[in-house]
C-alpha cells in the first residue's frame, strides 16, 4: 500500500508480537475481515516487554510473522529506552503508588516509538477506525491517536480483549516490578476494567469473557466473536492425499504452555494406561515436547517416541490423524487446537476445558460432548476410532455453526457498526 496515496478508508490494528499463537490467528482474521469490507489495513506491532528495544535479536522473526498476517502495511514500534525509564516513574506516580503489573505492561507498550517517517505517513491516511488487541497495547494506541488524528475528526476504537488478563497474570505469578510482589486479583482486575472502560465497543473471543466483562461493564457495547481458522489452511488439509502408511491414530498439537504440560501429565498418567494395550499410535506435535522434557522428565523418557516436536507441514499432520485429542485440565480463553480440529472435520475427543469459552449448547447440538474422567475419556477414544465418519460429521457441524468465517464476520460486522455509528 502506498500510504500517502491510498483512497480507501484505513483501519489501524495495534497488536503485540504474538503472530504464531492463537491470538495471532485472531489478528489475522481481523485483517482479512477489514480488507473484505473495503478497508486498507495498517498493522502496528507494539512490544509488551521492555527487552524489545530496537536491537532485540528476535525482531527479524517477529517481522516475518507480522507480514504473514496479510496487512497492507506493517510498522514496528520498538521500546524507546529513555521513554521507558522515565515512564516507569511517571506511571507509578500517576497511579498514586498503586500501579499493578498490568499497568507496567501497558506503560511498556506505550514506550514503543515508531520512526518519524512512519508517523508522517500515517498522518496522511484517511483513518476510519483503530482496532486495539489486548489491554496491553491500549496505552500506545491512545498516544498514537493523539499524534495522528485531528481533534475535530475523532476516530472510533474497538478493543479486543482475548482473555481476562488479570486472571492470567495472577495464575502465572506475575511479579509487580514496582513492589516486587504479586498483585491481588482485585487490584489487577481494577486496572484492567479501568482501561477497558476507555473503549465504547469491546470484542470478546469467548463466551466466558463476554459474560464476565458484560456483567462488570454494563454500559459498554459487547460483541462476541468466536475465532475462526484460515480457509487456506483448511483447503490445504482437505486437498492433499494421505496414504495409509502415514496415518496416526491419535494426535495432540500444542505449544510450550503450562496448560498443555498439565494435559500431557493427566493423559499419560491417568488415561493412557486404560487403553495402552490397544496398540494405538500417537503423535505429539509442537514445542510442548520442550516443556515435557524439562518439567516431566519421567513421562518424556517413557513416551519419547511420541514427541516429534514442531513440524513443517501441520496441515498434512492433521490430515494423517484419525482422531485429535485435547485432554485439557486447565487453561483460559479459547482453545485454538479445538477449533482447528473441528475446522478440519477431524474426529475429536476433549475435556470440558478443551471446550472452554465455547457455547456448550451448540457444541452438544452438533453431537459433541466433554469427557472429564479418565475412564470416560479413554472410552470416548475407543468409540470415536470405531465411528470415525460420525465423529467427523459432528466436528464439521460444530465448526460451521459456531466458528466459520461467515459466523465470525457477521459478528465483526456488528462490532464495526456499533463503533462507527456511536
Amino acid at each position: 500500500m502506498s500510504t500517502s496515496a491510498t483512497k480507501a478508508p484505513v483501519v489501524i490494528i495495534v497488536g503485540p508480537p504474538l503472530p504464531r499463537t492463537g491470538a495471532g490467528r485472531v489478528m489475522q482474521n481481523q485483517v482479512e475481515f477489514y480488507r473484505s469490507r473495503g478497508y486498507a489495513v495498517v498493522f502496528i506491532c507494539v512490544p509488551i516487554h521492555c527487552s524489545f528495544v530496537e536491537t532485540h535479536p528476535d525482531w527479524q522473526n517477529i517481522r516475518q510473522g507480522i507480514q504473514e498476517l496479510g496487512a497492507d502495511e506493517a510498522f514496528f514500534a520498538p521500546v524507546d529506552d529513555r521513554r521507558f525509564r522515565i515512564g516507569k516513574y511517571v506511571t507509578w506516580l500517576e497511579h498514586a503508588f498503586r500501579a499493578t503489573a498490568l499497568d507496567w505492561i501497558v506503560f511498556t507498550g506505550k514506550s514503543g516509538r515508531m520512526p518519524e517517517d512512519a508517523i508522517r505517513s500515517i498522518r496522511q491516511l484517511p483513518i476510519a477506525l483503530i482496532h486495539v488487541n489486548h489491554v496491553y497495547t491500549l496505552g500506545f494506541a491512545d498516544r498514537l491517536l493523539r499524534r495522528v488524528v485531528r481533534p475535530d475528526h475523532p476516530v472510533p476504537m474497538i478493543l479486543e480483549t482475548h482473555d481476562v488478563l488479570a486472571n492470567s497474570l495472577q495464575e502465572r505469578g506475575e511479579i509487580n516490578p514496582w513492589t516486587h510482589r504479586c498483585d491481588t486479583l482485585d487490584g489487577l482486575l481494577r486496572s484492567e476494567l479501568s482501561y477497558l472502560s476507555k473503549s465504547e465497543v469491546l470484542v470478546h473471543c469467548s463466551v466466558d469473557d463476554f459474560n464476565f466483562f458484560r456483567l462488570r461493564l454494563p454500559d459498554k457495547r459487547h460483541v462476541l466473536v468466536m475465532p475462526t481458522i484460515d480457509e487456506a489452511f483448511i483447503s490445504e488439509a482437505d486437498a492433499g492425499h494421505q496414504s495409509s502408511r502415514d496415518s496416526v491414530d491419535l494426535l495432540f498439537v500444542g505449544y510450550s504452555t503450562d496448560p498443555n504440560r498439565a494435559a500431557m501429565k493427566w493423559f499419560f498418567e491417568e488415561v493412557w494406561p486404560l487403553i495402552s494395550d490397544r496398540g494405538y499410535s500417537i503423535k505429539i506435535v509442537g514445542q510442548i515436547d520442550l516443556f515435557v522434557r524439562e518439567f516431566l522428565p519421567q513421562i518424556y523418557q517413557a513416551y519419547r517416541p511420541y514427541f516429534v516436536g514442531p513440524v513443517a507441514e501441520l496441515a498434512s499432520t492433521y490430515r494423517a490423524a484419525r482422531c485429535v485429542l485435547a485432554p485439557m485440565v486447565s487453561g483460559t480463553g479459547i482453545s485454538i487446537k479445538t477449533v482447528e480440529a473441528l475446522a478440519l472435520g477431524k474426529p475429536f475427543v476433549g475435556t470440558a476445558k478443551a471446550y472452554r469459552g465455547m457455547p456448550m449448547d451448540l457444541i452438544l447440538q452438533a453431537g459433541l460432548q466433554a469427557y472429564d474422567s479418565p475412564q470416560d475419556f479413554a472410552s470416548a477414544i475407543v468409540r470415536t476410532l470405531s465411528q470415525e465418519q460420525l465423529a467427523a460429521a459432528a466436528s464439521r457441524r460444530a465448526y460451521i455453526k459456531i466458528f466459520s468465517k461467515e459466523a465470525a464476520f457477521a459478528s465483526r460486522d456488528q462490532a464495526l457498526r456499533l463503533a462507527t455509528e456511536s
